[in-house]
């Protein structure tokens, strides 16, 4: 097998997280993978990746290889598209990580119409608000709502999300309205927190303009979207969420918006993908695709 090819299936080893996965991608045998590793390290005279049952984890060499070596596939790539006589078609598996309620009720009902114009990109999602290993766990991109931490992740905004006050009216009737922040004092908040045992809750508000955070006793705390949305229901206590999220309960009067004039502050939501100068095609077709999707509601607007 040429040095070329060794580098793709290596890239392939690291995107997918494990060697079967890449062979599938690559449309070859596992054993083909292994041997082909093995022998671009015998090459090499270093140890790229830590071998296990499940997964393969990259050592310092073979993360520092993988950086250097997309640079080189991807020039390679480039040249040869220039000899293509028919335009480039997306192609290839693509695993999304994206939340759960986003994907469920907005990504998911739309993706006929992707997968109608890109039939030969293979999709993979998983579903959940944690903080993920993108190399390990063989995630191509990710969709996350909030203020992320810095990383070597390119992050590109996708839009603002509007984030409203609300409550149960079991919930109400119990506690009363509040009409302003000071009413707040006495009143019980749902508590979200992506990992567990979280910190005490400090809600934020926009005030005359000014960012306010108040400390607020919560009855429970949960880490999962729809558990958060449920405990409001059941009258447990007031939530802050996107709009997006409960407009059926709005509408349905399940729940009731509190607090219209002092809304939290909207909410980024964000593509990550690793850094990269010439992102895969199948990469840069979901991503416009998605965002023109996330505009379509409204709830978005381009940051």
């Amino acid at each position: 097998m040429d040095r070329i090819r060794q580098v793709q299936v290596f890239i392939q080893v690291m995107e997918s997280g494990n060697f079967t996965r890449a062979a599938e991608a690559l449309s070859i045998p596992r054993s083909t993978v292994s041997t082909t590793i093995q022998a671009l390290e015998d090459r090499l005279e270093a140890q790229l990746l830590q071998r296990t049952t499940r997964q393969v984890v990259p050592t310092h060499d073979g993360l520092q290889f993988f950086e250097a070596a997309q640079t080189l596939v991807e020039a390679f790539e480039a040249a040869e598209s220039i000899f293509r006589q028919s335009p480039q078609q997306a192609e290839g598996r693509l695993h999304v990580d994206i939340p759960s309620r986003i994907g469920r009720r907005i990504v998911i009902p739309a993706l006929p119409e992707f997968l109608k114009q890109n039939p030969r990109v293979k999709l993979e999602f998983s579903m959940n608000d944690r903080i993920i290993n993108m190399l390990t766990e063989g995630v191509d991109c990710v969709v996350r709502v909030g203020h992320l931490p810095d990383s070597e992740l390119v992050c590109r905004k996708l839009g603002d999300i509007e984030v409203i006050n609300c409550a149960s009216p079991i919930y109400l009737a119990q506690h009363g309205t509040p009409m302003s922040l000071d009413d707040m004092g006495g009143h019980i908040l749902v508590n979200y927190a992506v990992n567990l045992p979280a910190l005490a809750a400090e809600w934020e508000y926009v005030e005359d303009g000014r960012q306010r955070v108040m400390k607020m006793q919560s009855a429970i705390t949960v880490d999962n979207a729809e558990a958060y949305i449920a405990s409001a229901k059941a009258g447990i206590g007031i939530i802050q969420v996107p709009k997006f999220d409960v407009q059926d309960d709005l509408e349905s009067g399940d729940l009731v918006q509190i607090l219209e004039a002092y809304k939290a502050p909207s909410l980024p939501i964000s593509l990550l993908y690793p850094s990269r100068r010439n992102l895969p095609l199948r990469l840069r077709v979901f991503q416009s695709w998605v965002t023109e999707l996330l505009s379509k509601y409204g709830l978005w607007r381009d940051g």
